[in-house]
């Protein structure tokens, strides 16, 4: 089990961003969810699940938009931007429609994507994940945090990230990375927990 930046279950916020591009369409959820997974740490992965789904669900019907995607991985390897250029061309599409001739694809600049920058909490530690846990994922998880883990133990399950792991190298003084980055998972409401965790 791998928590992410802001203590969300991995694997669920993998299944929640394939269900925002695929049920809802919603550019603004997808993003959160491919953000959440990038600014964790984990880039590569999340860019190659972007692709993945392109090539098993919108393939057949939108080959043009293929050539678009491999055109801007070349022109921004390893930018961020390249992450909501993916989602914002996927979640415009209906996989199983045929594409048009004429239908363009759209460009993301990296100014559009701030709000979806790493925030540092500005303020009680207590209070940060209520400002930045947006959406909640779908389903549980089928290795199962348990509540109690996710409150008392986050730090054994967050390691697991990149993001995590770096700050905890950083900070080896435990009380200096707790004044820092506690965000005090025990202190959430349920409706956090749920958010983070699923029911």
């Amino acid at each position: 089990m791998i928590l992410t930046r802001y203590l969300y279950v991995k694997e669920l916020v993998e299944n929640s961003l394939t269900a925002a591009i695929l049920e809802k369409h919603s550019y603004a959820e997808s993003a959160f969810w491919a953000y959440e997974l990038y600014f964790s740490g984990f880039e590569q992965e999340v860019l190659a699940g972007l692709m993945d789904l392109y090539e098993t669900r919108f393939k057949e019907n939108h080959p043009r938009l293929g050539i678009y995607l491999e055109k801007k991985s070349r022109e921004l390897a390893d930018k961020p931007e390249l992450i909501a250029i993916f989602v914002k061309n996927l979640t415009m599409k209906q996989p199983h429609i045929k594409e048009s001739p004429s239908g363009k694809f759209v460009n993301v600049k990296p100014h559009h994507i701030i709000s979806f920058m790493t925030k540092e909490p500005d303020g009680p530690n207590w209070r940060f994940l209520r400002e930045v846990c947006l959406y909640g994922v779908l389903g549980s998880s089928s290795s199962s945090i348990r509540e109690n883990d996710w409150r008392e133990n986050w730090m054994e399950f967050a390691k697991g990230s990149p993001v995590w792991s770096k700050r905890m190298i950083e900070y080896g003084d435990d009380e200096e990375f707790r004044d820092k980055y506690d965000y005090e998972p025990d202190e959430q409401p349920a409706e956090i927990r749920r958010k983070c965790i699923g029911i």
